[in-house]
């Protein structure tokens, strides 16, 4: 169609009386502009366009069309129009150049001026719109449109000056005097909304939309929605926190609940929403879901947190860094610290200024640096955050005030001390912090943790208790005295707890964690213990044995029961012979004592049919004692076995452990021969560790025996006399480790002296290497190999061997 003025007319008249609507007498417009046409049209047909985009919320549109014919190029009274248009996509040049325009052409006009003062606003100049403001308010405004306009910038003076309650007063005066500006009632739901007060603001809203459906955009509803999600999750964590029992999570789940609906309106609004508000329903959709990720962690839901990360990443939605940092915890939660630390970088990066520093993004990045092998970048973060953490607080009502963040980082140094196997360190760390603070349960819990980890069981009980009456509802305190009771050997005290703990905080990943821990310790478990070898012709040319042991759960918090199967061959140049014997036992464990028994049936030998037990003493963190008996050894020689003689076997030992670093041992062995032979023996050893770093330890184990035997003339190996003094270099380093899954490598040299009466001394020399394995909780795999060299009878042997060792729980 033609372009003609009277048309245009009937178009702009048509449009206002509500007979074409504002998209359509747009496109209208836009046609007429492809065509040739004067100055002076085009200047009537490019202002009206901008007030048709501007009506129908085409604001990037506007200023469009604006920018090609230039403000200067406009009618006068579409220069408002493109001043919003441009404000409300927040091109602040073009609405700067546009008042400008505007003012110069309407000097006494208040309208260009009031724009004004809202451009300083949104180009930062607060103090300009405030002394633009007050100029304009201490003029008598004689319409009501200007004293509601003016009213309206004083709220965005004080809202941009952080003063909600003289913003609130003013939005108030200015709905009274229009009552039917929706937009006034919207922005002061807004800013109920940012000021802690979003759920009043969001129910306030949905009433108002129902009873005017136009009251409130789709868009607007929405994002009042997210935001009273927003506050009503940060209630319910508090309420959570607060409480006990099933009733902790109501409120939380409550959230998660209304989350899933406003999700699905979004989704639906935002289908049907208009091109220009594209933008902000995905910022919208994003902080909603990022509100979700968090509400899913705090839940105990990881893994549907996880799930929803990877979805929205396949979606291909940018998460701002809050979210980014609650998809970090849910994968480190999931114990896929992996993937969590490139999350926790990218929220840092993302964040900026706006990511605390110290804050649980960093404490949580240093973590998954440990859970993942990165102990020098953990170490270089924890730095980082010493350095920025002040112990006083700098900016505080009185001097000397003390930073709370700064106990939380010196806290932080000393568990990575205790997490990278630097146990005296962090033992040193934790009695300087608990001295200063004694009543603090962090650095309670982390010294009772280290007192464990030093072989120091009873000790760490102990400070655990020793701070319950002061903290009985702290949940890591209550967690780590379940956890100090199991390592004691309380599983009864140790059920209790938990279980009171479950019905407690039953949504708490800590104690999941504890639960997973105590079903591993008291539940069935098989143990297998093999080895190879070939070589020694005076104790057996070769020789296989597979020894394993099936035990129940733990049965009344005391009891187990289990059965031992020992299969074992070996080759001598006398013949060869087998092991075949089965056990069926129970166990007893109490505190520090241990006790076990068995019935046990052999396939041949004298002492075919018999029992065996044993009995472990802690006497105290540093005494151990221990008593054993077998009625049909597994220590006989293999010749022995072929000439069809047997033995009984008692032995006893005492320990003395100082820390984990450095214990020592005495041991006594007798062997009963059915021969009539008697072999008893006597053995000390010393082991120490010297180097113990997050990657390698190195550790030396000194050992000296001697013994004798009773009959001289035997057809097995029994010297009348016989003594050794070995030393032994062991060092293992950590090749890969991802959370709970580990992997060492391991080498061990050892070499001393041999003495036997009759044929003198010789020197005697091993090497082993070995890969050990560490997969989840509890189930460990080792394998290795080795050689050694040995003189018998004066003749030096040389024996290669192999052996597998595994552990794995039943649950």
């Amino acid at each position: 169609m033609a372009y003609d003025p009277q048309r245009h007319d009937a178009l702009i008249l048509a449009h206002r009386g509500g007979h074409v609507p504002p998209a359509q007498a747009l496109q209208q417009l836009k046609d007429w502009l492809d065509v040739p046409l004067s100055d002076s049209v085009r200047q009537r047909l490019v202002s009206d366009a901008v007030v048709m985009a501007t009506a129908g919320g085409q604001f990037a549109e506007a200023v469009t069309l604006g920018r090609q014919q230039t403000p200067a190029g406009l009618s006068d009274y579409a220069l408002e129009t493109l001043a919003v248009a441009a404000r409300r996509v927040q091109d602040t040049a073009l609405q700067g150049d546009t008042i400008s325009i505007w003012r110069a052409r309407q000097p006494q006009a208040l309208g260009p001026r009031i724009h004004e003062a809202f451009w300083r606003l949104d180009s930062g100049d607060v103090v300009g719109a405030k002394t633009i403001s007050e100029a304009l308010m201490r003029k008598a405004a004689e319409h009501i449109e200007v004293r509601v306009a003016l009213l309206e910038l004083r709220a965005a003076v004080a809202r941009a000056e952080d003063q909600p309650l003289i913003a609130m007063a003013a939005y108030a005066e200015a709905g009274a005097l229009r009552p039917e500006r929706l937009d006034i009632r919207r922005e002061a739901d807004f800013l109920l909304a940012d000021n802690g007060a979003a759920p009043t603001a969001f129910d306030d809203a949905e009433a108002a939309a129902g009873k005017n459906p136009g009251a409130f955009s789709a868009l607007a509803l929405s994002m009042l929605q997210q935001k009273a999600l927003a506050q009503r999750l940060r209630w319910a964590l508090q309420e959570r926190d607060q409480r006990r029992g099933v009733a902790r999570v109501v409120a939380l789940d409550k959230v998660l609940a209304g989350q899933e609906a406003a999700l699905v309106r979004l989704e639906a609004a935002a289908q049907q929403a208009h091109g220009a508000d594209a933008e902000a329903w995905r910022v919208l959709r994003r902080n909603l879901e990022s509100d979700r990720l968090l509400a899913l962690v705090e839940r105990g839901r990881p893994g549907d947190a996880v799930a929803l990360y990877e979805t929205l990443s396949l979606a291909g939605i940018d998460l701002p860094f809050h979210g980014l940092a609650a998809a970090a915890r849910a994968f480190a939660q999931e114990r896929r610290s992996a993937e969590a630390v490139p999350l926790y970088e990218a929220a840092i990066a993302k964040g900026g200024a706006d990511v605390p520093m110290p804050g649980e993004i960093h404490f949580g990045l240093v973590y998954a640096y440990l859970d993942t092998g990165r102990f020098e970048q953990a170490e270089a973060l924890l730095k980082r955050l010493e350095e920025s953490t002040p112990a006083l607080t700098r900016l505080a009502p009185e001097p000397g005030r003390p930073n709370s963040q700064y106990t939380e980082v010196i806290g932080m140094r000393a568990l990575m001390q205790l997490y990278t196997d630097r146990l005296a360190l962090a033992q040193q760390s934790f009695t300087a912090l608990t001295l200063d603070a004694p009543l603090n349960a962090g650095y309670a819990l982390g010294a009772s943790l280290t007192e464990r980890l030093r072989e120091r069981p009873e000790a760490g009980l102990a400070r655990l208790e020793a701070q319950m009456a002061d903290h009985p509802d702290d949940i890591g305190m209550r967690v780590g005295h379940v956890e100090a009771l199991l390592g004691a050997g309380w599983f009864g005290e140790a059920r209790q707890r938990a279980a009171s703990l479950v019905a407690d905080v039953p949504d708490s990943l800590q104690v999941r964690d504890m639960e997973r821990k105590r079903d591993t310790l008291t539940g069935a478990r098989l143990e297998v213990d093999a080895a190879a070898s070939r070589g020694g012709a005076v104790i057996a040319s070769s020789e296989w044995r597979i020894d394993s042991r099936l035990s129940s759960g733990l049965i009344a918090d005391q009891w187990r029961v289990f059965y031992d199967q020992s299969l074992a061959q070996g080759s001598t140049e006398a013949g060869n012979a087998k092991r075949v014997r089965g056990g069926l036992g129970l166990r007893w464990q109490r505190g520090p004592w241990v006790a076990e028994g068995a019935l046990q049936h052999a396939a041949a030998g004298p002492y075919r049919n018999g029992m065996a037990g044993r009995v472990d003493y802690r006497a105290s963190d540093a005494w151990r004692l221990w008593a054993a008996y077998d009625g049909d050894s597994k220590e006989l020689p293999w010749k022995a076995r072929v000439a069809g003689t047997g033995a009984r076997e008692m032995a006893g030992g005492v320990g003395h452990v100082v820390n984990e670093a450095r214990r020592f041992n005495l041991q006594w062995q007798r062997l009963d021969f059915s021969d009539g032979n008697v072999r008893s023996g006597l053995g000390l050893g010393w082991t120490e560790r010297w180097v113990s770093t997050p990657r390698v330890q190195a550790e030396t184990r000194l050992e000296a025996g001697t013994g004798r035997g009773r009959v001289l003339d035997t057809p097995y190996f029994n010297p009348p006399r016989d003594a050794s003094v070995r030393l032994a270099a062991r060092a293992q380093w950590l090749t890969w480790k991802s959370d709970d899954r580990q992997f060492f490598q391991a080498i061990e040299v050892g070499g001393g002296n041999y003495h036997q009466r009759g044929f003198g001394s010789g020197p005697m020399w091993s090497l082993r290497y070995e890969h050990s394995w560490s997969l989840g909780q509890r189930l460990t795999l080792r394998y290795g190999l080795g050689i050694a060299s040995h003189p018998y009878d004066g003749v030096r042997e040389r024996q290669r061997s192999v052996f597998l060792n595994f552990s794995m729980p039943l649950q």
